[in-house]
């Protein structure tokens, strides 16, 4: 989203304000609330005369500084008066910490960044309460986010549990790269050492990759190109646009007139499979995706031996980016053009209260700042001379010396703020996304934006008494899944199985599956 440069200098004048102590003056329009003693500023910083100190349980990614040390946090401590005591866990280990926390029942005031997923909102929030509900306290202390729930209203849907209530904030991007997660990428130095155009369908997409194959167009006189990647067995089910199989919920459901449809036992996806295995049977899909050797893949990358790729944002692959460019969906039987790896942009879970919070209020109005367009920039970036500029069209880039830090970007950006790991509750913009995303990145989303379904839908939180039997059918049905599509695609299974394949679904439990989340998303609505 591009400003006018007198934009620029109006954004330039409000990071001074915010990040001095003229803020402080914003007091004057306030109206103090009581909480535990303390009076909470309705408007404007500090949110409280006196300072008020509250704990704060989560995970710190391994590149970020610790919480205390972190540069956003300290000069929020400043402007807010409200001071956090860090319980971080490391991520390895983290899901058994949090289980064994809520086990106790010594809970923190502030959940922050500890991913509480749907079954543990139903389990922790609707089940034992241990969770506040957080309705009031937006309506009444949040109008950054609560203006940005009644402009999308299917965001607040995202948000609400089994019991139509909001146990965590989000973290929102409304970004053209928040709107889906894989990005299609294609060689274009190799299509140019080839005269080869981009492809438009799936048999041009094939002539491609056969050319990819057989024609040396890395020019080194070895056969080391790998037409086509794609990273893990689990990422098939993201790619099927071409095909006419949505990805709604993030999994394998088509949503049409709020109708939800499991699609693994469809023909769609059969010739989706049969598509795949004949590009694996002729050495044109990388022979290795199924073992999910990340290390390997991420070297083949920077290797730039990938013709053809799936990848969310190009950080993995900087060295070799500018050869790389994005590309719209290829038209597949349906004779349309869709990408199906949509998001809503919603990632629910990254902050949440405790039941026995000591300043609930204080906590929703220390949160809220970063769902304005300011608090996004602010957090993103941190402050402007210290850490970013301005460029001519009033985006925000990083200082050089962050950009190019010895101890590497995400690093430096661990020392300033939360983005390295994600999971923070804020507001993320076109402005703001390239904090994460390149300028190709960008390039990529937009190119596919305009296929991405009309609505996309988050998975809905299942009632308590439901959610056993999903965690039970989903491990057994998705291990059994990966598995079979995995031998139907490296050619283990001929097709004559396929009728076996789906009689085993439907016994693990398919169909119930799509019952239960109807029923979850019929009671949203």
């Amino acid at each position: 989203m591009k400003k006018s440069i007198s934009k620029k200098k109006e954004r330039k004048a409000w990071t001074t304000v915010l990040c001095t102590a003229i803020s402080v003056a914003m007091l004057s329009g306030s109206l103090p609330v009581r909480a535990d003693g303390n009076e909470i500023n309705k408007e404007g910083f500090p949110i409280s005369d006196e300072t008020i100190t509250m704990t704060v349980y989560g995970q710190r990614d391994q590149n970020q500084a610790e919480w205390k040390d972190m540069f956003f946090l300290q000069k929020y401590e400043e402007m807010t008066n409200i001071h956090l005591d860090y319980q971080e866990v490391p991520a390895d280990g983290f899901s058994e910490n949090k289980q064994l926390l809520f086990a106790s029942n010594e809970l923190p005031d502030i959940f922050l960044r500890a991913s509480l997923n749907a079954n543990e909102v139903s389990m922790y929030g609707v089940g034992s309460g241990q969770l506040m509900i957080l309705d009031d306290l937006i309506a009444e202390y949040a109008p950054n986010l609560t203006k940005i729930f009644e402009e999308n209203p299917s965001m607040k849907q995202a948000c609400m549990s089994a019991d139509g209530h909001i146990y965590t904030i989000p973290f929102i991007d409304m970004s053209a790269t928040g709107k889906m997660d894989f990005k299609q990428w294609i060689n274009t130095k190799w299509l140019e050492n080839l005269n080869l155009e981009i492809p438009t369908t799936l048999d041009e997409f094939k002539e491609v990759l056969i050319a990819f194959r057989d024609q040396d167009p890395n020019g080194n006189g070895e056969n080391d190109e790998i037409p086509m990647g794609i990273r893990e067995p689990s990422s098939v089910y993201a790619l099927g646009g071409s095909f006419g199989l949505q990805h709604q919920m993030r999994d394998t459901y088509n949503i049409d007139d709020g109708k939800i449809h499991n699609w693994l036992c469809d023909d769609e996806f059969k010739n989706y499979l049969i598509w795949l295995n004949d590009l694996y049977s002729e050495k044109l899909l990388w022979q290795d995706y199924y073992k999910n050797d990340r290390p390997v893949w991420r070297a083949n990358l920077s290797g730039e031996l990938f013709g053809a790729m799936y990848m969310p944002y190009s950080d993995v692959f900087l060295n070799c980016e500018e050869d790389y460019s994005g590309y719209e969906p290829l038209i597949g039987p349906t004779g349309e053009k869709f990408w199906a790896d949509g998001k809503s942009g919603v990632e629910t879970g990254t902050f949440a209260l405790s039941n026995t919070c000591s300043n609930p209020e204080a906590a929703i109005r220390w949160v809220d700042y970063f769902f304005s367009e300011e608090g996004g920039l602010f957090f993103a970036f941190g402050e402007e001379g210290t850490h970013y500029t301005f460029n001519e069209e009033g985006i925000p880039v990083f200082n050089d010396e962050i950009l190019n830090a010895e101890e590497g970007f995400m690093t430096a950006l661990g020392k300033i703020n939360m983005v390295p790991g994600g999971g923070f509750p804020c507001l993320r913009t076109d402005e703001t996304s390239g904090v994460v995303a390149s300028e190709r990145t960008q390039e990529a989303s937009k190119i596919l934006e305009p296929y991405l379904p009309n609505v996309y839908y988050d998975k809905p939180a299942v009632s308590t008494e439901n959610m056993d039997r999903v965690v039970a059918i989903e491990q057994d049905l998705n291990t059994y899944r990966d598995e079979a599509v995995t031998k139907f695609i490296i050619g283990e299974w001929d097709f004559d199985m396929w009728d076996e394949y789906c009689a085993t679904l439907e016994q693990i439990g398919i169909r119930d599956l799509e019952e239960i989340y109807q029923e979850a998303l019929d009671a949203i609505k």
